[in-house]
């Protein structure tokens, strides 16, 4: 596929190109095709750079190549069909760097069970002079353990961080969201200074946001490996929890630098069952009610 206009810059502050959004995506592309196999995809372009105002593209155009795959899906609020990208190759990757998509959003589900999500992701999201999210991923790491359940954590690619535990495809969405709410609510008790569940800004009195929200039909977060369009050029970059302190910098992770780590997600948990973590969550206090959630049209 030939590349347009390769010298365009899309990221000024660095300088980083739409060529190195290109080449960054085919050094990557190992790591992040997984991340993304058989999920529908939301795409954050940037025609103009990440310092002009951009737009999420989740209906792809009928002039996209027959490279690209569809998962078409249609949506009662707009009655009409949505064709959602998949990304199951590099080609694939390289349009995306030609159509200007900066970030890449999957669901939390994949086609074939579109209903069934394999992961429930905590978005620690942090207030200006609020605990620094590495300590909030920790904490939230040590009531999962204590759960006997495993996690993975990376950057945003902004100031925040996600917690991933990955989950057997046998639970509704409104289950999971449930059970993210009552860890969620645990973890927040431990830490009541410092962390909160309340999603109005006006209500989190300067705390880091614990949002539990993520479970539900087509939402999504940045994938592992995505770029951001952040005015760095960051990327979103699996960690290994030792490297999660109060000294860990997400601008350090970007199109020139990402590319030369290791991949800290290569060998995931194996997917678990959360029935005894439920069940321990209500002795303690905390019963995860299901909340069955609307389906949210912007990713973070």
């Amino acid at each position: 596929m030939r590349l347009t206009n390769p010298g365009k810059v899309l990221w000024p502050e660095p300088g980083y190109t739409k060529r190195d959004l290109h080449d960054y995506y085919t050094a990557v592309a190992d790591r992040l095709l997984p991340q993304l196999a058989g999920r529908p995809l939301t795409l954050k372009r940037h025609n103009a750079g990440v310092d002009r105002e951009g737009f999420l593209q989740k209906n792809l155009p009928d002039s996209a190549p027959d490279f690209v795959g569809r998962h078409r899906v249609w949506t009662p609020a707009s009655r009409r069909e949505v064709a959602y990208a998949l990304a199951d190759d590099v080609e694939v990757l390289r349009w995306f760097a030609q159509q200007n998509a900066v970030e890449l959003h999957p669901w939390f589900s994949r086609v074939d069970r579109p209903d069934r999500a394999d992961t429930v992701a905590f978005d620690l999201d942090p207030e200006q002079g609020s605990v620094p999210p590495a300590h909030a991923a920790l904490w939230v790491r040590e009531v999962l353990d204590e759960l006997g359940l495993a996690c993975l954590v990376k950057t945003s690619g902004k100031r925040g961080l996600h917690v991933y535990l990955p989950v057997e495809r046998r639970y509704t969405f409104g289950e999971l969201r449930g059970f993210a709410l009552a860890v969620c609510r645990a973890c927040a008790d431990r830490h009541p200074d410092d962390l909160t569940v309340e999603m109005r800004k006006a209500d989190r009195g300067g705390r880091l946001l614990l949002d539990w929200s993520r479970p539900g039909p087509a939402q999504t977060l940045a994938a592992a490996w995505s770029p951001r369009a952040h005015p760095a050029g960051t990327v979103s970059m699996p960690l290994a929890w030792e490297e999660v302190d109060e000294r860990l910098d997400p601008t350090a992770f970007t199109l020139a630098t990402a590319p030369g780590r290791p991949d800290r997600w290569a060998a995931p948990p194996d997917p678990q069952r959360i029935e005894g973590a439920r069940t321990a969550l209500a002795e303690a206090g905390y019963p995860a009610v299901d909340r069955s959630p609307r389906a949210r049209t912007t990713p973070r």
